[in-house]
């Protein structure tokens, strides 16, 4: 058998400078996409946001767990705003798919950090050398 050890490719994380238009082209793109015949059923809904909001957790890594999902809210209003301008009605059925897509993919990482926690693994509280 032969020993060679493989190195995993591994990605670096998107630098900052970039996180605003990325995330600005991801909820464009999944606004876009809400409005469409693709999101009509729930599951394609729910399905639209965790993709949504799973990609900005891959994009953005260094981003603060608790603000992706503040920013996939926003979207989820401006998805039900949209057709209000048309003379349609906000729909309880897509608000509630679009929020289970966002729990799904946030939920997860949350649960991570509550494991973290109780395992003891807390960060001390000087988080940053300027805050000194």
């Amino acid at each position: 058998m032969i020993a060679r050890s493989f190195e995993l490719l591994t990605l670096s994380a998107l630098p900052r400078r970039f996180y605003a238009p990325v995330g600005f082209a991801i909820g464009a793109l999944v606004l876009g996409l809400s409005q469409t015949t693709l999101a009509d059923p729930f599951l394609g809904r729910v399905f639209l946001f965790y993709i949504g909001t799973s990609l900005a957790y891959v994009f953005m890594p260094l981003m603060r767990r608790g603000d992706i999902p503040l920013v996939a809210v926003w979207v989820v209003l401006f998805s039900e705003l949209l057709p209000g301008f048309t003379g349609h009605m906000i729909s309880a059925e897509n608000v509630l798919a679009d929020g289970l897509g966002i729990l799904m993919a946030t939920a997860p990482i949350y649960v991570a950090r509550f494991r973290q926690v109780q395992q003891g693994d807390i960060r001390s509280e000087v988080r940053r050398s300027a805050d000194d």
